[in-house]
């Protein structure tokens, strides 16, 4: 198999994609949903109709958003807040399901922290999910903090 790095992209997420992202996050979070809690349609406001990558990726403009391209085709995305000096956020990530356990997703968050340096990363996740939370402990070094409704919240220091 060949090293996924050499293989990743990462471009800014334009208009044009913001439909066959969604269709991928849907997908994404759907196939949890499902495998989790036995149901569809348990992602964020309008992670299906591509309101929430309208929003978080394109109109707020504190946040940087990615997709992660393989072999030149996008695969999944990411969008961030970055604070070099203080608290950065992790707003979300995601993979087809297609290319998940494979080290892609490693990989982004390897390029992730290289690529916005920070002092502090954190993140929320829902508390059923636990394939994210071992993947933020284990592959990505979070410590989990706290939990809070139906979120769990992760940190990783620099400091």
């Amino acid at each position: 198999m060949a090293e996924p790095e050499r293989e990743i992209q990462y471009l800014p997420i334009e208009q044009d994609d913001i439909d066959h992202l969604t269709s991928l996050m849907a997908i994404a979070f759907d196939a949890d949903a499902q495998k989790f809690l036995g149901q569809l349609n348990a992602g964020p406001e309008g992670y299906n109709d591509g309101r929430f990558l309208r929003k978080w990726a394109l109109e707020d403009s504190h946040s940087l958003a990615f997709k992660i391209c393989l072999h030149s085709k996008p695969v999944g995305a990411f969008i961030v807040w970055w604070e070099p000096e203080g608290e950065s956020r992790l707003g979300n990530i995601f993979l087809a399901p297609t290319h998940q356990n494979q080290g892609i997703g490693s990989v982004a968050w390897r390029f992730i922290e290289q690529s916005f340096p920070t002092r502090r990363w954190r993140l929320g996740t829902p508390v059923w999910n636990t394939k994210n939370h071992f993947f933020y402990e284990k592959k990505c070094g979070f410590r989990r903090l706290y939990t809070s409704g139906s979120c769990v919240v992760f940190e990783k220091n620099y400091v």
